[in-house]
């Protein structure tokens, strides 16, 4: 019998596992995985780790332990797949604004005019690489920037006749999760994991439609397959 598929994944907030546990059931329905959460730690329930700025911390230390690339880190020796996961919206972020004060680069903000959030995520992107210490994206590493955050793909899977998510526009919309109030009363989804949890099933049955209509989704949703297809 096959080792389960090992997968990591930094992300910026305790809810956001959930999440990506459900896509990833969406995505490979057949995968027997293990899904480890490398950031946040443990320790961003008393407030530290937490957000964009603790997924940047991550991304340099591991770099640093890989001899300054993720590609040599333990990291890649442990796990199958990588996803890194930071919100298009860091794209209009400050370094200084996060209290990080010592960034290798000076490339924040990078933010162009949305639409198209293609634009400023492709931009986004090379930024979250060089945290990675590299200049392409590895093959087992899958990059995640939702526009103008996950949420945008939490209220697309779970309300896709939304008038908003209907719209050209919503992967432009600066709080996607301000929806999440306006369902109707029994189906509200407050922001946190065991709420996120109760609807993960949800997400994972509207996942495909989320793929097909955002297209950061949709290339997320590609990375994230062929990041698991050599052992697959």
């Amino acid at each position: 019998m096959s080792e389960p598929l090992r997968i990591a994944i930094a992300v910026e907030g305790s809810t956001d596992p959930v999440v990506f546990r459900a896509i990833i059931d969406s995505v490979l329905p057949d995968a027997e995985y293990e899904l480890q959460t490398l950031q946040p730690e443990e320790s961003v329930a008393f407030g530290r780790g937490a957000g964009w700025a603790g997924v940047h911390r991550w991304c340099r230390q591991a770099a640093n332990e890989g001899g300054g690339t993720i590609t040599g880190s333990s990291v890649m020796s442990y796990h199958d797949v990588l996803l890194v996961h930071v919100d298009a919206d860091v794209a209009g972020k400050t370094y200084a604004g996060a209290h990080i004060h010592d960034p290798v680069f000076d490339d924040l903000p990078c933010e162009l005019p949305c639409p198209p959030a293609r634009d400023t995520t492709d931009r986004l992107r090379m930024v979250v690489l060089r945290w990675l210490g590299e200049t392409t994206c590895p093959d087992r590493v899958a990059l995640c920037t939702p526009s103008k955050n996950i949420e945008a793909w939490v209220v697309a899977a779970i309300w896709p006749d939304n008038p908003l998510v209907r719209r050209s526009d919503w992967e432009c919309r600066s709080d996607p999760g301000a929806q999440l109030s306006r369902l109707p009363k029994r189906q509200r989804i407050r922001k946190t994991p065991a709420d996120y949890e109760r609807h993960a099933g949800r997400i994972v049955d509207g996942w495909r439609n989320v793929a097909t209509g955002l297209l950061e989704a949709s290339r997320f949703q590609a990375e994230l397959a062929a990041a698991a297809a050599h052992r697959l």
